[in-house]
């Protein structure tokens, strides 16, 4: 009886892993759709397009879509130019000292502090807290997600 529970546990835990497994392959599948799929667009396309995804969700104005397509043009020029600074880097497979990776996590920050005063500034106080709550990434699977890639 105790083997057969034992067995039982075991048998339950190596599905779980199995599921979790195959989920994380799927979430990275589905970024690098993502990536491939915006890969050709220019920044300009790249902003109006979810400049619209924004005037839906959050029901903008006129006047509020300008100001959020002007700030998601600057946005995505700094992005297409962070991707090949990236792309860079990578091709020529160069390590980050502490000091780079500091430096680089401290600006984004400070980017996305930027954003949010900005956003702050254009919506009204519910749009602003719905945007918030569709923009900030939960802690904890971004934690998770760091913990797995680096155990592979």
């Amino acid at each position: 009886m105790k083997k057969l529970l034992s067995l039982a546990i075991a048998l339950t835990l190596v599905t779980g892993v199995m599921a979790q497994e195959k989920r994380e392959r799927r979430t990275l599948e589905k970024k690098k759709h993502n990536v491939e799929r915006f890969k050709d667009f220019t920044p300009e396309q790249m902003a109006e397009l979810r400049t619209k995804r924004m005037a839906l969700k959050l029901d903008l104005s006129q006047a509020q879509q300008q100001k959020v397509l002007k700030l998601n043009k600057e946005l995505a020029e700094k992005r297409k130019a962070g991707f090949e600074k990236f792309k860079e880097a990578r091709a020529k497979k160069k390590e980050w000292t502490a000091e780079e990776r500091f430096t680089f996590m401290n600006e984004r920050l400070d980017a996305r502090l930027a954003v949010q005063n900005k956003m702050k500034d254009i919506l009204d106080e519910n749009q602003y807290a719905r945007w918030k709550k569709s923009y900030e990434r939960p802690e904890k699977s971004f934690h998770h997600r760091r913990k797995g890639h680096g155990s592979k």
